[in-house]
């Protein structure tokens, strides 16, 4: 296959979307979207270059080309990493190595947290596109083989991935997203054009370039339109129907090329250039922000504030991108089973060394480190989504008891939802706990579909547990009177001090200890935060006899509310969420709460 300008043009658009949405630079709001873009060329080229009956060929081929730059990164991203983050971020990077490893980089993130979630440290998070890509490419051949007995297995595995992934999108945003399955189908639309389109990648269709063009136009303008990730909304997620126009523009520009005005200036070259350089450049780019902008105990930043900050990134990007080109990725390498060999020794070196880092630190300092990782499983955990996506609650323990009880709350619930699953189980409740992380917040789980789940699953008693400012006092009453109606018990569980907002916590409990620093909130302060809802309790409890409020303020606070033990295990995993630690705390309220019900 001839060397294509319209295709560099396209890889240097979606390379530079992609480092601007990294760097969070104004306007560039789904610069995320070139992902979709080397998905469909990749589908295109791997079309080309799959010979029948040449798997193993096509299999070295692809690990030369990738593997060396691949392993390379990791490697270097681990080796900074050890002399730069803390603990506390190094056995996530360890992690993510060992993922990216066995090209599982996707699967790891997918079982951590969505890609837009910056509470976690992962300077290798952008290797979740590799894992998927990488996982397509060894089915390559079986895809191939189906394909030439009849080209309407291709059509039926197209459509039939990107209707399962927008079916999973509007249930799992992040498992549509991180699934290779269920982002073959961008894949695939490459496979399209390389068939019906073009004659060994070269296009049949001259004439209408005005085609390519409007494709083209299309994908400069895409990035700029404001897409939510990780909602719901089929329409409005990704990756669906969006997706869907990025990737039909690319195949414009692939099945249709794009007119020489366009390619012959120096625009384009310029262009052209920066398409040679997209596979380094997307490799480096990332573990340099995140690297660069490490902080302490506050996950993945990226945005640089000054403008020198910007300045400096981007010169490093273009070094490092420069350096990976010419001496890696470009490098012929003979023998790809000694490079994997090497990589994978390396790297198993250096995630023992980096094990061993902790321990040069006192145990005061481990027990800080050790508190990101001081929390239980998120909600009901991944299992459930899969196998009940519809499910609206799961149950946390595993006895069975005729009694039950069901937490309501968001993330703040989710914090303390297995300290009151272990007191109900000591006194014979099941603990039932919503799938959602937003009930009761806007139009998600309104209190009627809240009570019917309750009903269900013959729940006799309802906890809630919000942070102040996202309970929905209108609501809460709404379903005490629903609750009341069906003979169900309802308990609010007040809001726990937080340190949101407060400039002398920098956004993290466990910094503020790691810096030496204690807790000046008081009781006094924590009343005037939650003042109203306090009221509002007290009014509610005085309306309706079947609900009241448990009071965790005083716990904390005596009156200086504390931020962690005298050992330093800290409270919160970050400023406002209870670790494990924090919400064993709240235990003795719990159980007199579920003594008195028996009075």
């Amino acid at each position: 296959m001839i060397k294509r300008i319209d295709i560099q043009i396209i890889r240097a658009l979606a390379v530079i979307f992609v480092v601007l949405f990294h760097l969070e630079i104004a306007g560039v709001k789904s610069g995320f979207l070139g992902v979709d873009v080397f998905f469909v060329v990749s589908g295109f080229l791997m079309a080309l270059l799959y010979k029948n009956g040449e798997a193993k060929k096509f299999f070295e081929r692809r690990a030369k080309r990738l593997l060396p730059a691949y392993f390379a990164t990791v490697i270097l991203t681990l080796s900074a990493s050890l002399f730069i983050v803390l603990p506390s971020e190094l056995g996530q990077v360890n992690t993510q190595a060992i993922y990216s490893l066995f090209f599982s980089s996707n699967i790891g993130f997918w079982m951590q947290s969505s890609y837009f979630n910056k509470a976690d440290f992962n300077p290798l998070l952008h290797l979740w596109s590799l894992g998927v890509e990488i996982q397509f490419y060894l089915i390559v051949p079986l895809l191939a083989w189906f394909f030439r007995k009849s080209k309407f297995f291709l059509f039926l595995a197209l459509l039939g991935s990107f209707a399962t992934c927008v079916f999973i999108v509007g249930i799992s945003p992040k498992t549509s997203f991180f699934m290779m399955p269920l982002r073959m189908w961008e894949f695939l639309l490459g496979f399209v054009v390389a068939y019906y389109l073009t004659i060994n990648g070269v296009i049949k269709y001259k004439n209408f370039s005005w085609l390519g063009c409007i494709g083209l136009l299309v994908l400069c303008v895409i990035p700029f339109v404001n897409i939510d990730g990780e909602a719901l909304n089929r329409l409005q997620a990704h990756p669906s129907f969006y997706a869907l126009l990025v990737c039909i523009s690319t195949c414009l520009v692939l099945g249709f090329g794009l007119p020489k005005i366009l390619e012959n200036n120096a625009i384009s070259e310029f262009f052209v250039k920066i398409g040679d350089y997209s596979y380094s450049i997307y490799l480096v780019h990332f573990p340099i922000i995140v690297l660069y902008l490490y902080t302490p105990f506050s996950g993945t930043k990226l945005y640089p504030e000054s403008f020198i900050d910007k300045a400096i990134l981007l010169i490093l990007i273009l070094i490092f991108s420069f350096l990976m080109h010419n001496f890696v990725e470009k490098r012929k390498f003979g023998n790809i089973g000694k490079v994997y060999l090497t990589s994978l020794v390396s790297l198993f070196l250096l995630t023992g060394a980096n094990r061993i880092v902790p321990e040069m630190y006192n145990q005061q300092d481990q027990n800080i480190f050790n508190s990101l990782n001081d929390r239980s499983t998120y909600r009901c955990g991944k299992i459930v989504r899969i196998t009940d996506p519809n499910a609206i609650s799961c149950k946390i323990n595993t006895e069975h008891f005729a009694q039950s009880i069901l937490l309501v709350g968001n993330s703040h619930a989710d914090a303390i939802k297995t300290t009151l699953s272990s007191v109900a189980m000591h006194h014979k409740y099941n603990t039932y706990f919503l799938v959602n992380n937003e009930p009761m917040i806007g139009n998600v789980l309104p209190p009627e579909e809240i009570i019917k789940e309750a009903i269900s699953k013959k729940v006799s008693w309802i906890f809630i547990h919000y942070k102040s400012e996202t309970l929905d006092l209108l609501k809460l009453n709404s379903l005490i009177q629903l609750s009341q109606k069906n003979n169900i018990r309802v308990t609010l569980i007040l809001p726990v001090p937080i340190f949101e907002n407060i400039p002398y916590y920098e956004g993290s409990i466990p910094k503020t200890l790691w810096q030496g620093k204690l807790s000046k909130l008081s009781y006094k302060d924590y009343f005037n935060e939650n003042k109203e809802i306090i009221a509002q309790a007290n009014i509610l409890s005085k309306k309706f006899k079947n609900f009241n409020s448990l009071s965790v303020g005083n716990i904390f606070c005596s009156p200086i509310c504390q931020i962690g033990t005298k050992d330093k295990h800290p409270y919160y995993f970050d400023d406002d969420h209870l670790t494990l630690t924090g919400s064993e705390l709240l235990k003795p309220v719990f159980i007199e709460a579920l003594n008195n019900s028996k009075k």
